[in-house]
């Protein structure tokens, strides 16, 4: 009895391992799949792409480009603070000198960062000697939520 009942117990163990070998390849899809089925213990890490999600799932919402500009005469120091709307935090920002810079003298951009807990952007430029300056910077502010 204890036989037969190994033997059985092998047949039929036997058959389930071939039928899932038996599967063609690709042929379990959405309408295969019962809901809540894929999660993401699932998912390997860093193995999906930004196609696989829905649009806003992903990235800033919110996003605007606010832009600033200070004009300097006789100076060494310019510098432009750009302050992102309320609700809004700095995600990205730059900036540059409008008027050229002269090699050995400038004004060359010193300073290029966030501000006030990421609440905007600052910008600054320092040259050797005084002289005049446009300073053009810009904040990429993206909702905070």
């Amino acid at each position: 009895m204890v036989i037969a009942c190994l033997a059985l117990l092998i047949a039929l163990s036997g058959t389930s391992y071939a039928d899932v070998l038996n599967v063609p390849f690709n042929s379990v899809g959405t309408r295969q799949l019962k809901a809540d089925a894929v999660v993401s213990s699932k998912v390997t890490n860093h193995s999906l792409l930004a196609v696989d999600f829905k649009s806003g799932q992903l990235g800033v919402r919110g996003y605007e480009i606010v832009r600033g500009r200070s004009d300097v005469t006789n100076q060494i120091f310019n510098s432009v603070a750009i302050s992102c709307s309320t609700g809004k935090r700095a995600v990205g920002g730059g900036g540059g000198t409008a008027g050229g810079i002269v090699p050995g003298d400038g004004p060359y951009v010193v300073v290029s960062q966030p501000f006030d807990g990421g609440g905007g952007w600052l910008i600054q430029t320092a040259r050797k000697l005084p002289g005049d300056s446009v300073l053009l910077g810009y904040a990429i502010c993206a909702d905070s939520s």
